[in-house]
């Protein structure tokens, strides 16, 4: 089993079963469609733990380690949320945020940092700021609030 795979499974009932809980029992699942979360991060081993913890709540991931290939990804591939880390070497996800809402004006991005400090300019330019210290249970708010609870997967199994 892949390392990320065994620290999801840690992770997972204990940082989100109860925001997840609470998410299912407000989200009809639809069937035959997952949301698809575009997740870009400069970290290879946290892009693959977020990718295995999201997939088993059952979003699709799409996963990008390169800011710069980020737009390439998502002109062949729509996703409904896009979330961004800050601090990356390419790219700062504020530039990479301004690029896509360029792009793609309507898609909901999602700054999500450990960042203490984000200039104002880059809150301006995403649709919510989660800090990644915070429970899980956050983010999964937040994508709950700009996808829509219709939208979100049913999260109990």
């Amino acid at each position: 089993m892949h390392q990320a795979q065994l620290v999801a499974e840690q992770v997972l009932p204990r940082d989100i079963a109860s925001g997840a809980s609470a998410i299912a029992s407000a989200c009809p699942a639809q069937p035959g469609k997952s949301p698809r979360l575009l997740w870009v991060d400069d970290s290879e081993i946290l892009l693959s733990l977020y990718k295995a913890v999201f997939e088993r709540l059952g979003f699709e991931v799409l996963a990008s380690a390169s800011p710069e290939r980020t737009l390439d990804k998502l002109s062949s591939a729509a996703a409904d949320v896009a979330i961004l880390d800050y601090d990356m070497p390419e790219m700062n996800g504020g530039d990479l945020a301004s690029a896509i809402k360029d792009q793609f004006p309507t898609l909901p991005v999602i700054l999500y940092t450990a960042s203490a400090r984000v200039p104002h300019t880059v809150r301006c330019c995403v649709d919510a700021v989660c800090a990644k210290a915070a429970p899980r249970e956050d983010l999964l708010t937040t994508i709950e609030r700009l996808l829509g609870a219709s939208q979100l997967p049913s999260l109990a199994s």
